[in-house]
């Protein structure tokens, strides 16, 4: 009896782990879109509303899902502030503060860090070009995984379950 309750949770712990990992796929993904949704708001602020950036990001702060409102509130803040900081200095550091409250992996921290790199602080065309240019990578970084999404989520799934059936196996 105990060794059929123990196949069971060994195979029910297998698949949970897999399916949590298909979670954090999926949180990933919708983190990329709100970041992407986050340049879009900042194009809209410096492009057409023609805001500096400080003020662009305390406008798009109030329109975009928390950890990135709290990013872009604090930036603004700090360049309020007039700590002597550059702004693209102020970015990296709140979006390292940042990145680590993100369901996101180490590969795609480029893709909120590097932005401050290409930010010109005065320069509107500049900074347009620079947002633009995350967009598209963004864009770019979203399609690629929602075309494999569901071929990777069908495959942990089964590698959880083959994996979880083989030790049921191999304990027996």
């Amino acid at each position: 009896m105990f060794r059929l309750m123990g196949m069971g949770l060994l195979l029910l712990g297998t698949v949970g782990y897999s399916a949590c990992c298909c979670r954090e796929m999926r949180a990933r993904l919708s983190c990329l879109c709100e970041m992407k949704r986050m340049y879009e708001l900042l194009y809209s602020q410096v492009g057409y509303c023609r805001a500096d950036f400080p003020e662009a990001c305390r406008m798009a702060s109030a329109s975009v899902a928390p950890p990135f409102c709290e990013m872009l509130r604090d930036m603004a803040e700090e360049a309020d502030r007039n700590t002597g900081r550059s702004f693209p200095q102020i970015w990296e550091m709140q979006a390292e503060s940042c990145f680590a409250r993100l369901p996101l992996k180490k590969e795609d921290k480029t893709l909120l860090t590097a932005f401050a790199r290409s930010l010109g602080y005065a320069d509107r065309g500049l900074q347009e070009q620079a947002i633009e240019n995350q967009r598209t990578a963004l864009h770019e970084k979203i399609r690629e995984l929602e075309t494999h999404r569901a071929e990777r989520e069908k495959m942990v799934m089964s590698f959880g379950l083959m994996g979880g059936l083989l030790l049921v196996i191999v304990l027996l």
